[in-house]
């Protein structure tokens, strides 16, 4: 279907599909609202019917992206997007910065480093020169942070763009830091290659995320003039799975590049592979309703479906893979604690939605990275909130309680 002359990805039949298919949505909205119409009928009790019926339709919509592929026309990898207010440039790849460790895994994988976009976004108001060097606040000598912003989408979709979804979190970050007077003014979104895999051309496996996320580093560093400890990696959902790796990256392999001061991990994804999804009780199972993401599916003998997102960004590794390379599932039980190590880790500041599917995962993540680093590590979790519930802004008051947390974290740092 993905590829035929009567494909739903093609033109005219994918908007033939997608006007029958929002007619359907606006349908299924009395019955939905009926199903949730008192508050033990809800997914959480807590929940408006505003928030069920969001919550619906955004899944509606995931599948039906899954079937018709993108639905907004966003920017990739591929070339850089302008447009007015957009800050944008190109990054060279850093083949200076690549160990042999990640050369073997990416000379397997058929990627290398090439030349991709990035994008700055700076606080309303700020008289930044797009690329200036590191500012230092008149009064106290304090030197400014950054953020350096990997997006989410299970590696798969969304971007780094200023017109992207995700690119809310670094904004609403910047903007609550900017109210407690945080030396934070901007943020650096590198625009790492997506993966995909059949149907679709398989492309930009493991470890093509993390080669320009290098990249996106050593630009802040070697050219803005950033030092490391100046540097908050931030990540959301997949994004908090590439902060995890790149920060591992560059305190575990001799590359000469700082290690960041402090990483903001935003509903984080930390087990790609199966383990947490082996036991029916787990959150990626009980949570099921009460969360955008859908859980994952058994076939008749037991075994979990390949998910596509894992698929495509483990590539020709196999899934396997995924649940045993701290690279990628530091949170995996199929290691042990001892085996992912998060020595010399800077501060890190975890959030997540309790009412997502990845609560399992995450916590395990926080049990090992406060069993190595005690206090450096602190957790919030949001009550009945969803996955990357930042990002919305009907998340409330959960949202903005969350953004005051975290910028009052950053100005501890």
């Amino acid at each position: 279907m993905g590829k035929g002359i009567f494909s739903l990805k093609r033109q005219p039949f994918k908007g033939l599909y997608v006007a029958i298919c929002m007619l359907d949505l606006v349908l299924r909205i009395p019955w939905w609202t009926l199903r949730n119409l008192f508050p033990a009928w809800r997914p959480r009790k807590s929940w408006s019917i505003g928030w069920c019926l969001r919550v619906r339709a955004f899944k509606y919509m995931a599948d039906l992206r899954a079937r018709v592929g993108p639905l907004d026309d966003l920017p990739d990898a591929k070339a850089l997007r302008a447009g007015p207010g957009v800050l944008g440039l190109y990054v060279d790849g850093v083949p200076q910065y690549i160990t042999a460790k990640l050369k073997a895994w990416a000379d397997l994988a058929g990627v290398s480093p090439v030349r991709i976009p990035g994008y700055w976004l700076h606080n309303p108001g700020s008289k930044l020169v797009m690329g200036e060097k590191p500012q230092v606040r008149s009064g106290d000598s304090k030197r400014e942070k950054v953020l350096f912003s990997l997006h989410g989408g299970g590696y798969i979709v969304l971007s780094a763009h200023p017109d992207s979804f995700t690119s809310k979190i670094p904004r609403s970050v910047l903007a609550h830091c900017a109210n407690i007077s945080t030396n934070v003014m901007r943020s650096f979104n590198i625009e790492y290659r997506l993966s995909s895999y059949d149907p679709n051309p398989r492309e930009n496996p493991f470890p093509a995320a993390l080669l320009e996320a290098i990249a996106g580093y050593a630009y802040l560093v070697d050219e803005v003039g950033f030092d490391g400890a100046d540097i908050i990696i931030t990540g959301d959902s997949a994004g908090g799975n590439l902060a995890l790796a790149l920060t591992k990256y560059l305190i575990e392999e001799n590359t000469k590049l700082p290690p960041p001061g402090a990483l903001l991990l935003l509903s984080p994804w930390t087990d790609l592979g199966n383990s947490h999804k082996d036991d029916p009780m787990a959150t990626y199972y009980t949570h099921k309703e009460s969360d955008i993401l859908h859980p994952p599916v058994r076939l008749p003998d037991g075994k979990i479906q390949p998910d596509y997102a894992v698929t495509s960004y483990t590539g020709p590794h196999g899934v396997e893979f995924a649940g045993a390379n701290p690279y990628i599932s530091p949170a995996s039980l199929y290691l042990k604690d001892e085996e992912v190590s998060f020595k010399d880790f800077p501060p890190t500041f975890i959030t997540c939605g309790g009412a997502e599917l990845f609560v399992d995962q995450i916590k395990d993540l926080v049990r090992r990275m406060k069993s190595q680093m005690g206090e450096k590590v602190v957790y919030y979790e949001a009550e009945d909130a969803i996955h990357d519930y930042i990002a919305f802004d009907w998340q409330e008051p959960q949202r903005s309680e969350t953004l005051v947390e975290i910028a009052r974290w950053v100005t501890s740092l």
